[in-house]
């Protein structure tokens, strides 16, 4: 008890220190990661989902809706169907940004990973703890296996796209070159959301902050100024509280986390209505346009 006691310290001190040293970073110095829009409004499970592995996941934000479809694949030893399951978490988050970023950045859907895992790791930000590896290999193996399908719903007509996010990987122990599909790359290319990787890796151990920061960034500095938007806590509960059985423990959740957010993203204005819902106001993006540009080349 008393080792894992010490573990848990060590690693909510290393949390402290990235939420201050995030707070303690000037805007234009801030490095990029980019995330796709359509995951800054639905997002992957939470958790592993308690299903089968080779069952469809639904997750529904507003007039947004995507679906993930688990791939079958042949085991490597018995040539049999298997499925490697949903990629799940605030790692297969986080890793996606930064798949995300090498692709834009380099302009090229093929990735080349590092040949040395522990330099991925630390690349990206992940180092706390001995099984980061395993966990990344395992959610990257997830990615590879799955199809997602978003749509937009509105009153005229029912739009949809599907869009696998990896096409072809190359591994032997360690995944070492990804292909991300022809489609996923264009809605990256074509509508890429920056955020500040030192605000990843500060909420990387909390899969709401992740995306409820993504959420913000994407939306927030669209909001006209002086016109707050509403959102009503059945609205935020429908997109954000898929784990929670009453809406008044989500909420009180909820806050807590937006305070964690709010702590690496300062900028980002949000009012509490009580039990009514929040009022969002027209706020700084995480990142500059002037270093967007910059970041993109």
């Amino acid at each position: 008890m008393t080792d894992k006691k010490q573990d848990l310290s060590k690693v909510a001190k290393r949390r402290s220190k990235l939420v201050y040293e995030s707070f303690q970073e000037e805007p234009d110095d801030r490095e990029l990661l980019f995330q796709a829009a359509a995951m800054c409004h639905t997002f992957f499970p939470r958790r592993e989902p308690e299903q089968e592995p080779h069952k469809l996941w639904k997750q529904q934000s507003g007039k947004f809706v995507l679906y993930i479809t688990p791939m079958a694949f042949p085991d490597p030893l018995t040539g049999e169907e298997t499925y490697s399951g949903l990629p799940y978490g605030p790692k297969a988050r986080v890793l996606l940004a930064n798949l995300n970023t090498i692709a834009i950045q380099k302009q090229t859907r093929t990735i080349e990973i590092a040949n040395n895992p522990a330099k991925f790791l630390k690349d990206i930000g992940l180092t706390d703890g001995g099984n980061q590896l395993e966990v990344i290999q395992d959610q990257m193996h997830r990615l590879a296996n799955c199809v997602l399908r978003t749509f937009y719903l509105d009153e005229q007509e029912e739009t949809g796209d599907t869009v696998p996010i990896i096409t072809r990987t190359k591994r032997t122990q360690w995944t070492s070159q990804i292909t991300l599909s022809q489609e996923y790359f264009k809605h990256l290319s074509d509508h890429p959301v920056p955020l500040a990787k030192t605000h990843l890796a500060a909420l990387s151990n909390n899969a709401t902050a992740l995306d409820l920061y993504c959420f913000l960034a994407h939306r927030l500095h669209r909001i006209p100024d002086g016109k707050p938007q509403f959102l009503a806590w059945k609205t935020i509960y429908d997109q954000f509280g898929g784990d929670y059985d009453r809406i008044r423990a989500f909420r009180s959740n909820f806050v807590k986390v937006w305070k964690l957010v709010h702590s690496v993203y300062t900028d980002a204005r949000i009012e509490e209505k009580g039990t009514k819902g929040l009022l969002l106001y027209h706020s700084a993006p995480p990142i500059p346009k002037v270093q967007i540009i910059s970041g993109l080349h």
